[in-house]
């Protein structure tokens, strides 16, 4: 059976002909994930990336004193990839956790090179998506960088309002750099 995601997903890839574009969405897997479930674990193997459906998966890391710091926010049409050239050597430096029930395509890194000796077309998707997340991330470290903490929240809510109603608050302040005390002290703020 042919998911209806992913062939959506591929009619962005040109140059491949309907045959192939069969072929790998029976042979994609598209698969579901409950809230708190751990996508990838910092320290552990990465073999997989994915493109959310649906859904919204947080980024994290643990600091040395084992403070949770949220990274990135992936959502609907987003790829949760790392961009390390040696990312099969290395152990993940994050973790991926859906933050509400996910939908997403998995995509194995393990065989990435023979899918793409055999479809040559998907080049061009997987680099735009690629370049996609690269350019969301310069945005955000720039924005972060040269912004104070409510004017990054005022931008959070400008640009992504939609992750103030699907993750928790003391998640939306550590993606901001702040406790959840100062957040709230923020939001207060603005609201008055």
């Amino acid at each position: 059976m042919v998911n209806k995601y992913v062939e959506t997903l591929l009619e962005k890839a040109d140059g491949l002909s309907d045959e192939e574009k069969q072929t790998l969405a029976e042979s994609l897997p598209v698969k579901t994930y409950g809230k708190g479930h751990h996508l990838l674990r910092q320290g552990e193997p990465y073999r997989e990336c994915f493109y959310i459906f649906k859904g919204c998966i947080r980024q994290y890391f643990l600091d040395d004193s084992g403070n949770e710091k949220t990274v990135a926010f992936f959502t609907e049409g987003d790829t949760a990839a790392l961009l390390d050239a040696d990312y099969l050597k290395n152990p993940a430096p994050y973790f991926w956790e859906c933050t509400e029930e996910s939908t997403v395509l998995v995509g194995d890194l393990t065989n990435e090179s023979d899918i793409l000796d055999r479809y040559p077309s998907l080049q061009k998707l997987i680099r735009q998506m690629l370049e996609e997340n690269l350019g969301k991330s310069q945005a955000s470290l720039t924005t972060f960088i040269s912004s104070t903490p409510e004017q990054r929240y005022l931008n959070l809510i400008h640009t992504r309002a939609d992750l103030l109603e699907r993750v928790p608050q003391y998640q939306i302040a550590s993606f901001l750099g702040i406790t959840a005390e100062s957040l709230s002290r923020i939001r207060k703020r603005l609201s008055s």
